[in-house]
């Protein structure tokens, strides 16, 4: 990999592509249920300085409010590629069904998401001071894909002209999947190279009351 030693760039070109295609179907209610998915399939690329960033670094331009990115030709190296928010497959389902005679209402929600990208670095030590050097273009690598399952279940009760009570039950992350949102570090030298440290939050029940008064 060639290491340049130049005079630092005044400016970088910032800019970035987004392509994508977006299906749905809905069943509108009727019969006591209702359902609505869609898929998505996008890509967002370009050269931006969060490029550099690491896997869970947001999406944004650090050259705003004084940043130094791309003032050493360096930072620039492999920078353009697939940008943090890219996610390529996108599917979310919902749907509700009001149970018969028994009055409880059930709704879900699940959702599968493309893992974020992220790439190999490295740090390197030049008369300018130590940089940090992408080793492949970002998208090279991606954290795993997300699939998540939200539920509801719910009852209302009625008392008259007093009003009603409606209890909730909700399960998040019903698969208690423990998918990484980001990683130690990015140093391929590093002994914690790609070693998660940032999870979804775990399964979670809550239980909740909303009460309204009169009719």
């Amino acid at each position: 990999m060639a290491v340049t030693r130049r005079d630092p760039v005044d400016a970088i070109v910032v800019g970035a592509g987004h392509n994508g295609l977006v299906t749905a179907v809905e069943k509108r209610q009727s019969d006591g249920w209702h359902a609505f998915a869609s898929y998505t399939w996008s890509r967002t690329s370009g050269l931006q300085p969060s490029s550099g960033g690491a896997a869970a670094d947001p999406q944004f331009s650090s050259t705003l409010g004084g940043g130094t990115f791309g003032r050493d030709p360096n930072s620039l190296t492999n920078a353009e590629g697939r940008l943090p928010n890219d996610r390529p497959h996108m599917f979310r389902g919902a749907a509700s069904w009001e149970v018969p005679r028994v009055g409880f209402h059930v709704a879900g929600n699940v959702q599968y998401l493309s893992g974020k990208p992220w790439a190999a670095s490295t740090q390197i030590s030049l008369p300018q001071g130590d940089q940090r050097v992408l080793l492949e273009p970002r998208g090279t690598r991606r954290l795993s894909s997300l699939t998540m399952l939200d539920v509801r279940v719910s009852r209302t009760l009625a008392f008259g002209d007093a009003g009603r009570v409606e209890l909730l039950l909700d399960v998040l992350n019903a698969f208690n999947r423990a998918t990484e949102e980001g990683l130690a570090t990015d140093n391929l030298y590093s002994p914690n190279f790609g070693v998660p440290t940032v999870f979804v939050d775990p399964r979670r029940v809550m239980l909740s009351a909303r009460v309204s008064l009169g009719r």
